[in-house]
């Protein structure tokens, strides 16, 4: 994006030549002062520009940091963003700071998409100022979408999904790989085309309520087993509770495969 700020300065030299009581103007003496007022005026400028510079590329460093950390955690693979950063005109007013500009988020957004509110402050004995700066962000990449309509508490496999280019405008949750979906169970139904998110999603329960199940119990390298049955459903690695038919006694366990929980003496 470039930003260009233009200013015209208009001067008529021959209105400069007026007498000030007895004492004449001479030209020569309106050049100099007109020499030294645009310097003053270059200089001003100058400083201006270099401060709005710093923002902007203290802004776009933080932003750019950000995104590259969310396409890193979340695998993004290919993609794009568009960006704005939009730096209030008050921003010229402030003085230049000696110190390493401070940028916070002054927003509960989490993903670097739609619009994004930063706060930039400069902190030292000769700058104390603060100012919000917004970004628009468009992001474009490649997220799993359905193939056809999607009934709710319907187990997902991969022929039922594909990944598809799409630009993301405003903060949405998403998945860019069919192994996140695929195997889940979703919780409501969903349409043709949309872009999934793991909140529509949970883990297929390995065990199911009312089912028996093998319980393992490890202490010290001694394993034992006995049965028990469910008191709850449970997915892979999701503690539940697991009643002992030998002793009655109701316990927690964590799931472990298909009818199978594992527990500790």
């Amino acid at each position: 994006m470039t930003y260009s700020k233009e200013g015209k300065c208009h001067f008529r030299i021959t209105e400069g030549l007026k007498s000030r009581g007895n004492r004449i103007v001479s030209p020569l003496s309106l050049i100099v002062w007109l020499g030294l007022s645009l310097l003053s005026n270059t200089a001003s400028a100058t400083e201006n520009s270099l401060n709005y510079q710093a923002i902007y590329q203290a802004i776009e460093a933080n932003f750019k940091t950000q995104v590259s950390n969310q396409a890193r955690t979340r695998q993004w693979g290919k993609h794009t963003v568009n960006y704005q950063i939009r730096i209030p005109a008050s921003a010229d007013h402030l003085p230049l700071c000696p110190e390493p500009l401070i940028i916070e988020g002054s927003d509960s957004k989490t993903l670097p998409v739609g619009t994004l509110k930063r706060s930039v402050s400069c902190q030292s004995n000769s700058a104390d100022w603060r100012i919000n700066v917004t970004i628009k962000s468009e992001l474009g990449l490649y997220v799993v979408v359905t193939k056809t309509g999607v009934g709710r508490k319907q187990a997902l496999t991969a022929n039922d999904l594909k990944l598809e280019w799409r630009t993301l405008t405003k903060e949405q949750d998403f998945l860019t790989q069919i192994e996140q979906a695929s195997g889940k169970m979703t919780l409501r139904r969903i349409r043709s085309g949309q872009v999934l998110d793991s909140r529509q999603l949970k883990s297929q329960p390995l065990v199911e309520k009312g089912n028996q199940v093998i319980i393992s119990a490890a202490k010290d390298g001694f394993m034992a087993t006995t049965k028990g049955l469910a008191q709850e459903e449970g997915a892979l690695g999701q503690q539940i509770e697991v009643k002992n038919i030998s002793s009655g006694k109701v316990i927690r366990a964590v799931v472990v495969g298909l009818n199978q929980v594992e527990t500790q003496f």
